[in-house]
Parts: C-alpha cells; structure tokens; sequence
C-alpha cells in the first residue's frame, strides 16, 4: 500500500446512506449497492464508475469492511467458474482498495482467480485523448477518441495506418471533463469510449491497477510522472538540430557531411548512423564498426573536437538470425530476451567494447515492434498479454541503464516503439517511417499531439520525411525544417528510404534555400536555453508540444484540433502542413503576439495567417517569459567565437515564472514576473553568470525602469520591443504609459 497524504475526512447528512470521502478538492461518492462510485472536484463530477468486473462478471455483493478519510476498503464477492474443472459456479472472496490522494485515487485488487478486468463508466460527455499515436481507427488527424474503439496493445507493422510503424502506445488517457485514467499495466486491453451511453475498459489481467488524475494538465501530469518516474534527462547536445542518413556510405561520408554542414555555416549538434555499420547479420548483430567505419577512435574524436558534434547509432534488440549470442528468443528476428541476464550482459559487452569506449554517447532504438514472438517463455516468465507491451519498456529500461553507466546523465535515446513507464528512461520518441510529402507531414503533426497527451515530453519527426525518394520540393523542405525547429526532438533526414534516389542534403538545393535551411537551425540554436529548461521540467510543466485541448479543454474550438499546439509555456505553433502560405489559426482567450513581427492579436477569433518562406506562424501569448541565447555551440564554434549566454523575454499581459536550467552548473533559476495594478510590472531575476539582457515586448509604452530601486536605462530594440542590460542579480519595475 503506498504513502497517503494527509486530508480532511467529512460527514454530512447526506452521506448518512452514502459512504463518501474527501480529499482536497476531490470527494468519492460510492453507490448504494457499493458495487460502483462517482468521483468529484470542487463538486463537479467527473467520473461514475458503474461497476468493475472480473472475467466479464458484476459482483454478487460489495460490502464496506473499513474507511478512513484516507482510504476505503470493500470486500467483494464475485461468481467464479473454473474454466478447468467442473464448471460450476462458485463464490469468491476478496478485497478492492480505494486510496485517496490529494488530486488523486488509486483503485487497488488482485484476485489471483481473476484473468481479466473490466472497468463500466457511465458517459459523462467527454472526449477522450490519448492511448496511441497511429491515427487509427481510421486515419482522422483528429485526436479525439470519442465513440471509437481501441486496442490497447503496440501491434506488428503489417498493422500501421498511414505512418508505418508509429508505435507509442499507453493505457492512459486525458478526459476534457478535468481528469486522466491511468490502467498501471503492461497487459493488453481494450477500451471502448463513450458507445452507447458508456465508456468500458478492459485489460487482460486479473490485477486491477487503476489511477485516476484529476486538476489542471499540469497537476494530472505531475501526478502521473511521480507514479511512473521522471522523464529522463534531455543534454543540451540533443536539443539542437541532428542529423542522419538511413544508409551511409562508411566514417569519411559522416566527417564530410559534418564538413559542409560547417562550411555552409548551418548549425548542428549531434549526427547518428543508421544501420548497416555493423558486422555480422543485417548489418548489425555483432554491434561493432565494420571496416568501412574503421578506426572509431578517431573519426570520432573529430567529430567531437573539430566539429562540436555528438554521436549516436542505431540499434537493435535483435541479431536478425545471428544464433551466436545468449539469451534468444526463437523467430526469424532472433529477439533478445530482455529479462535474461546473459543476455543483458552480452549486449553490455558488446556496446561498451565497440562503441562507447569510441564515444558513442546514444541510441536510436528500433525494431521492437515488429514480428514478435509470442509463445516463447521469457526468463522472468512474463504472460503473454503482457508481452508487446512490456518489450519496448525493457528495450528503453535496459540500454538506459547501458548508457548511463558509460556517460553518466550525459547520454540520449530514442525510440519509435513506446509504451507507458518508458518515459524514465527514453529522451524522446519519434513519429515512425512517415511519407516524404505533404500529408506525411501533416500526419505526422497529428501523430505529435497523441503522444503528448500520452504524456510522453519529447517528440520528434523525420524532418523531410522517410518513406520514398530523398530529394523533395524546396517548399515542402521548409515548412518540414520549420515545423521541426518547433518540435522538442529535431532531426533532420538527409537522404531517402535505404539511401535511394537523390539526396536532400542542402548543398542539392540553390543558394537561398541553403540561407534559409541556415536560418532556421540558426533559430533553433537560440531556442536551446528554452527548449532544454522545459523539457527537463517537464514532471512540473508537462509535455514540451501540448495540444490545444490539454490546456483549453472548455474551449469546444479546441475539441479536434490538431494542427497548432502550444509550446511550453510561452508560444503557440501553427505548422504550414501544404503549398499554401497560409492557414487559419484558432487564438485563445488573451493576447498573442507575432514571434517575428510582434503584432498584437486580441484572443479568442479565428485569424488568417500568410507567411513567406522565412517565418512560420508562431505566437508569443501574452503574460509568458522565455529564453534565447546560446548554451551550446556545436559546430558553430567554428565560425562564431560568441561565449555562452542566455537573454530573457517578458511578454508583458501577467504575471507568470520560468525555472531555467544550466546544464553546466545543474542549477536551476526561478524567474518571477509579478504585475501591479495596470501599468507596473516587478520582475526578479536572481544571480546567474548566463543571463545579460531582458527583452520585454509589449504594445503599450515603456516609460521607466528601476533597478535595484535605481533608475535605469532602457532601449527600443524593435518593434514593440524594449532592451534592459545586465539584469542578472536584478529586481526591477517596469511602467508603462
């Protein structure tokens, strides 16, 4: 049982034939025949739990044998037959547990009778948001799951609908009502939302394990992060722009690509080598550097020092039919058992004397999805139902724990195939093998709002696109390049599926795309002190790209969007997914301001947004601060000597904070804007050798500034744009006319 946090247990009359608790803002409320309840905030309902089931079967009687403002206890009796005797109905006993938190409940069995469970809710009228990142069940980008049915379980990649092998999966799901379901199981199941006045969730196992989150996103998702774990540290390395090619040629085409990168002054942090590097079966199962990736001591070594460059490489949980290693599962893939220790220990060996020990600092981790083997026992003889769910979890368990011990903190992985409780140990995931055009695109940007209501922080997308040739249209480049700048992951493709046809490396394009394909990883660049503090805050603030429902889920606008997001704290994105230059965007409730030109638009309407080719439509709102600046140079280092810095962004409208963290001290600063009355504002900056000037934006006028209760100097620095320097160990006011 776990810790139980203290809270105020109330009885009122109405209760007198109604057992309810209570709990911060949240009350339970169980049914006359105890068999279901309701769960309440502020005393709004938001769940009604009819019944639960075991093996399809309502219990005969629910009696309530003890209750505390901390937790209910009932003793259940429920029909059993054995489906290995006589089948004669018999009775069974047991107990169900209902704790109470401050913003949550856990609902706690495990009759060892028992090989499924069912949960009846009644349909409230909300919408449903989550569970996976394939647009089943038919295709809609829309990431309202209301009256569909779904399969709780990652599938084979005979399987995918449009996006091959986008794979997060969870049984967890975010409700407009104010609440989120969490089943804490790897078993499969099947949900079926909102149909006929009620939703139903089914899981292929006897043990009941079920959360309910309720509050804001950023309460919900706090919540879940400390039952799951917090999400693994992001370096700064892996915030930056990545490149990679899905085949390369040997070591001197990877140097040679960090090469023109940097002679064309385009900005990048981190490259990975696909397979085949290896030797051994599909380029792979003996996990090493073949000979034309010879010496990876030093191509390595330059990529590190000359370049600036991290490397990472693809791997596989599977020796592709290479029997000469521990620990295998049986098919035609040669899985790993991940809960063998040989095994474990053999791609321990092997990693760390082939490559880590050469500087290879991450992992892109591939191919758990695919053609698994069922019946195989496992060494921690995990169930069948439970399999497809729980290898992808290992996969991501077992190379973090590889990682960590070789880098430490400092290391990346990521993955295509996800399941819940990955997120402590997966820097990211990606959307798949998405199509190289423009539905593709499009497609993929729906697939990014899934899996941040999953509640997975760190997403990115196969910039320009995997299935088909490499070369695409300059238009269609960019609105991809751009859109990944705005994505928490941004890696970049540089060549088509399995290297065929003509490569969209920049220097395949004309002079001004490459300016432009400069200028926007240069943006990026800036964007890293931001985009690092919220990604490694994101059990406080919640996933990095967060769709519109999540933080507007009364604004019935927002129901079924999934093309613009918010992005942390500070902005709203609306990608350009098609050959138009323009879109409509849906502006909530307060100002926005334009990122680039700094136009004011008052919230709540819809507006008509045109952009060239140079800028993309991003919004400041109103009442935000964010950072820009550098905390990593990359290979920029080698034409810009600009030290590390970080400056500061007020967007006047509110009161608001930002922590920022510096991944070179481990420090976090907590910045305050706090507003008075109608003009002033007070804005405390502590001491931090990083930050140097404040950028405070704003329609209105600036008049004065004080610092450190002295007047001050102020500039205009641009279009609704005022610039204060040296602001670090600051308290200023700002006045406006």
């Amino acid at each position: 049982m776990q810790n139980i946090s203290k809270f105020y247990f109330i009885i009122v009359p109405f209760l007198l034939f109604h057992t309810g608790i209570y709990a911060s803002d949240i009350s339970l409320q169980l049914s006359n025949s105890n068999k279901g309840f309701s769960l309440y905030r502020s005393g709004k309902k938001l769940v009604e739990v009819e019944n639960i089931q075991f093996d399809f079967r309502n219990a005969d009687s629910v009696k309530v044998i003890s209750k505390t403002g901390q937790q209910i206890a009932l003793l259940t009796y429920y029909p059993w037959i054995n489906p290995r005797g006589t089948e004669e109905t018999v009775q069974k006993q047991d107990t169900l547990w209902i704790n109470i938190e401050t913003d949550f409940i856990h609902v706690f069995a495990a009759p060892k009778w028992a090989r499924q469970v069912q949960i009846v809710l009644k349909d409230l009228g909300g919408n449903y948001y989550g569970l996976l990142e394939t647009l089943y069940p038919d295709n809609k980008k829309s990431p309202n799951l209301r009256r569909a049915t779904i399969d709780v379980e990652i599938q084979p990649e005979s399987y995918r609908y449009h996006e091959n092998c986008a794979s997060v999966h969870s049984a967890f799901f975010f409700n407009s009502l104010g609440y989120a379901s969490f089943f804490d199981s790897f078993s499969s199941g099947q949900y079926r939302l909102a149909q006929e006045g009620k939703t139903i969730l089914m899981h292929n196992t006897g043990k009941l394990n079920w959360y309910i989150f309720t509050g804001n996103y950023k309460t919900i998702y706090n919540d879940y992060y400390s039952i799951i774990g917090t999400p693994k540290y992001v370096p700064d390395w892996f915030c930056g722009p990545v490149i990679w090619r899905d085949e390369n040629t040997g070591s001197k085409q990877i140097l040679d690509d960090a090469k023109q990168f940097t002679d064309l002054h385009i900005p990048i942090t981190a490259m990975f080598v696909d397979r085949p590097y290896s030797d051994g079966a599909n380029g792979w199962s003996k996990m090493d550097f073949s000979d034309h990736y010879s010496h990876p001591e030093k191509w390595i070594s330059e990529l590190n020092n000359k370049y600036g460059v991290e490397l990472m490489t693809w791997i596989a949980s599977a020796t592709f039919g290479d029997t000469d290693f521990p620990g295998l599962l049986a098919g035609k893939m040669c899985y790993i058992d991940l809960t063998n220790k040989d095994a474990i220990a053999e791609f321990h060996r092997r990693l760390e004397n082939n490559q880590y020990k050469y500087g290879v600092k991450g992992h892109k981790l591939d191919r758990a999805d695919e053609t698994f083997p069922l019946p195989e026992d496992w060494a921690d003889k995990t169930d069948d139902y439970s399999k497809r769910n729980k290898y992808p979890y290992l996969y991501a368990r077992v190379t973090d724990s590889l990682l960590n011990q070789a880098w430490g903190r400092d290391n990346a992985s990521f993955a295509r195939a996800a399941y819940q409780r990955s997120q402590p140990y997966l820097t990211a995931v990606w959307g798949g093998d998405v199509r190289a055009n423009w539905d593709g695109l499009a497609s993929n940007i729906a697939n990014a709002m899934r899996c941040s209501f999953m509640g997975f922080p760190d997403w990115g997308t196969d910039v320009g696109g995997y299935l088909g040739e490499g070369y695409i249209s300059p238009e269609l480049y960019t609105r991809w390049l751009q859109f990944g700048s705005w994505t928490g992951f941004y890696e970049i493709k540089l060549d088509g599926s399995g290297g065929r046809g003509r490569e969209r490396t920049p220097w395949q394009y004309d002079e001004a795309f490459q300016k432009r394909y400069a200028q926007i990883l240069t943006e990026r660049m800036k964007l890293i002190p931001y985009i690092y503090s919220m990604l490694n805050n994101s059990a406080e603030t919640g996933p990095l790209m967060k769709p519109m429902a999540m933080v507007y889920p009364e604004d019935k606008r927002f129901t079924n969007t999934w093309d613009q997001y918010i992005f942390g704290d500070a902005f709203l994105v609306a990608p350009l997914y098609s050959a138009q230059n323009s879109r409509k965007v849906i502006l909530p409730e307060g100002n926005w301001y334009d990122f680039y030109s700094h136009k004011k638009y008052t919230g709540g309407q819809t507006i008509e947004v045109t952009k060239s080719m140079e800028e993309f439509p991003v919004f400041m709102k109103a009442g935000s601060i964010h950072a820009e600046g550098q905390i990593i140079a990359g290979n920029s280092k080698n034409w810009q000597k600009t030290k590390n810095y970080v400056d500061l962004y007020v967007v006047a409208g509110g009161s608001c904070s930002f922590d920022l963290l510096d991944p070179a001290s481990n420090t976090k600063t907590y910045i305050r804007v706090i507003k008075s009355g109608d003009k002033n504002y007070e804005v405390r900056i502590p001491a931090n050798a990083l930050i140097q000037n404040l950028y405070v934006i704003s329609s209105d006028k600036l008049s004065r500034v004080t610092k450190n209760g002295k007047k001050n100097k102020f500039e205009l620095a641009g279009t609704a744009s005022y610039c204060i320097r040296n602001v670090s160990d600051s308290s200023l006011v700002l006045t406006f006319e």
